[in-house]
C-alpha cells in the first residue's frame, strides 16, 4: 500500500459536519495504508480540519495550525496539510501567508485527494483505488454507542449573518440509499444512537424533488434498521411541519427532541437576519410540538449583538426565553462575516454590550436548566453509557460512569454520571435504566438499575 504505515496525525476543528468529514479522511487514510495516530510528535504527517464560520473559529484555526507546524522542528513532521472551511474560503491567502502549510485542501478535495496528496509530498507510491471492502468512514464514537450521519451539505436559507452558503455552497441532499446504507454500516458497528445532521435537517430533499424529504428518509431509516435512537440536529423552525411532528410521535425510535436555532425573537431582528420566520410562528410550532410529543426536549441557539439590535429588540429576546423555557440553550455573539448581506449593516452593537447581554441570556437560562433538570430527580431514564470516568473527574466517587439520555445530544448538552449498582456491569455503548437521584445546573447523577 502506499501509505506504508506511514503515521498520520488528525486534528479537527468546529462542528459536527468537520467530525463527520475527519471520519472519512481517516477511512481514506487507513484504506491507503497510512497508520491514524494521536501524539502528533510521532507523526510524519499532519492534517488539520478548520473550521471558518465565524473570527473565534478562524482565529482558532490559525492558531492551531502554527501549533501544528512547530512538530516540524521539534518532532517528526515533514508534510502539513490544511482542509476544512478556512483552506476553502481563505485558500488563495493563506497560501502567501502560511508557508509552513505544504497542502491546501478545499471541501470535497480532502476525501478524493487527500492519500494522493500526503504520498506524493512522501515520496511514496500513489494509492490505488479504495477496495469495496474497505469502510466508508472511521466511526471514531462507535465504541461510545453513537455516530453523526451527515444527511446534506450547504444550506439555501442564505441568513444575512451566516457565510456557510459562501463555504459549503448551496443545499446538497445525499441520495437516500446512500444514506441508509451508511446507517447500516454504523449499526453493525454497535452504533445506537444516530445523530442526523445537517446545516437544516428539515430542508432535506428540497433540492432533489420527488420524494417526501426528511420524513421519507426517517422511514425509510425506521425500516431498514433496528437503531433504537434516531435523534435530528438543527431544525429551522420555519421548516418544522406537522407531517415530521407527527411521525416523531407516533415512531418512538425517533427522540422526541428537537433543536431548532431560533436566534432571535424580536421580528425586526428576525427581518434583519433574513430568518423567513416571524416569532409567533415560532412560538405557534413549539406549540404544536408539545400538543404532539410527550414531553418533547427543546434545544435553541440565540444570536445577540446582531447590528440594530436596540434595548426592545433584546427585551422581547429575554421574554421570548422565559415565556418558552427551552431546555437547552446555546449563546453567540454576533461575528461580523465578510461578503455576507450583514456585513454591511449599520448600528453596530459595542462589544463590551453584546457580552453583557450574551451573559444575561446565559444567566436566565442557566435558572430554567436547573428547575427542568429537578423535576426529573426520582425519575427513571434509559442512558446509553459513554465511557468510565477517571477518578479525578468523578464529581462523587461512586459515580464511575458517563452518558447520555434521550434528553441529551452528545458534545452540546449536559451528561447523566451513573453509579453502578452492585452485580450490575456497566460498559462503553451499553443502555441501562437510571434512576436519577440529584440534578445540578446542566448534568444529572442516578444509579443504574438495570442494563
Amino acid at each position: 500500500m502506499a501509505g506504508k504505515g506511514v503515521p498520520v496525525g488528525l486534528i479537527t476543528l468546529g462542528c459536527a459536519k468537520n467530525t463527520v468529514d475527519s471520519e472519512y479522511m481517516l477511512a481514506e487514510l487507513e484504506s491507503a495504508g497510512f497508520t491514524p495516530i494521536e501524539d502528533l510528535s510521532q507523526a510524519r504527517a499532519i492534517v488539520v480540519n478548520t473550521c471558518a464560520f465565524i473570527e473565534p473559529a478562524k482565529e482558532e484555526s490559525i492558531e492551531t495550525i502554527l501549533e501544528a507546524a512547530r512538530f516540524k522542528t521539534r518532532g517528526s513532521c515533514r508534510v502539513l496539510v490544511v482542509v476544512g472551511c478556512l483552506a476553502s474560503r481563505y485558500r488563495a491567502k493563506l497560501e502567501s501567508e502560511l508557508p509552513e502549510v505544504d497542502v491546501f485542501l478545499g471541501l470535497g478535495e480532502e476525501q478524493r485527494g487527500l492519500g494522493v496528496a500526503l504520498a506524493a509530498r512522501l515520496g511514496l507510491a500513489p494509492p490505488g483505488e479504495r477496495g469495496v471492502q474497505a469502510p466508508r468512514r472511521a466511526a471514531l464514537t462507535a465504541a461510545e454507542g453513537w455516530a453523526y450521519l451527515k444527511i446534506s451539505e450547504g444550506c439555501d436559507n442564505h441568513c444575512s449573518y451566516c457565510a456557510i452558503p459562501l463555504i459549503r455552497g448551496n443545499l446538497q441532499s445525499r441520495p437516500e440509499a446512500e444514506i441508509v446504507a451508511e446507517a447500516r454500516y454504523l449499526e453493525s458497528l454497535g452504533v445506537k444512537e444516530l445523530n442526523l445532521i445537517a446545516q437544516d435537517v428539515a430542508a432535506y430533499g428540497a433540492d432533489r424533488g420527488g420524494d417526501r424529504g426528511l420524513v421519507g428518509l426517517m422511514e425509510k431509516l425506521l425500516k431498514e434498521t433496528q437503531i433504537p435512537w434516531l435523534r435530528l440536529l438543527y431544525i429551522h423552525p420555519a421548516h418544522l411541519g406537522r407531517e415530521l411532528l407527527e411521525l416523531m410521535a407516533a415512531e418512538p425510535r425517533i427522540l422526541p427532541y428537537l433543536d431548532l436555532p431560533v436566534q432571535h425573537a424580536s421580528d425586526r431582528m428576525l427581518e434583519r437576519m433574513g430568518r423567513k420566520v416571524t416569532a409567533s410562528q415560532i412560538l405557534d410550532r413549539i406549540g404544536l410540538a408539545r400538543a404532539l410529543l410527550k414531553r418533547p426536549v427543546l434545544r435553541t441557539t440565540v444570536l445577540v449583538g446582531f447590528p440594530g439590535e436596540g434595548k426592545k429588540d433584546f427585551a422581547e429576546l429575554l421574554r421570548f426565553i422565559e415565556e418558552v423555557r427551552f431546555d437547552r440553550l446555546g449563546g453567540f455573539l454576533y461575528s461580523r462575516e465578510e461578503n455576507t448581506p450583514s456585513a454591511g449593516m449599520r448600528d453596530r452593537v459595542p462589544r463590551p454590550e453584546k457580552e453583557r447581554r450574551l451573559a444575561e441570556v446565559l444567566d436566565i437560562q442557566r435558572g430554567i436548566s436547573a428547575e427542568l433538570n429537578a423535576a426529573r430527580v426520582g425519575s427513571t431514564m434509559p442512558v446509553l453509557i459513554e465511557r468510565r470516568v477517571e477518578a479525578a473527574e468523578r464529581p462523587e466517587p461512586h459515580l464511575a460512569w458517563l452518558g447520555r439520555s434521550p434528553a441529551h445530544a452528545p458534545e452540546v448538552d449536559g451528561s447523566v454520571f451513573v453509579a453502578e449498582k452492585p452485580g450490575e456491569k456497566l460498559a462503553p455503548g451499553r443502555m441501562a435504566r437510571v434512576r436519577i437521584t440529584v440534578s445540578g445546573d446542566y448534568d444529572l447523577y442516578g444509579e443504574a438499575e438495570t442494563v
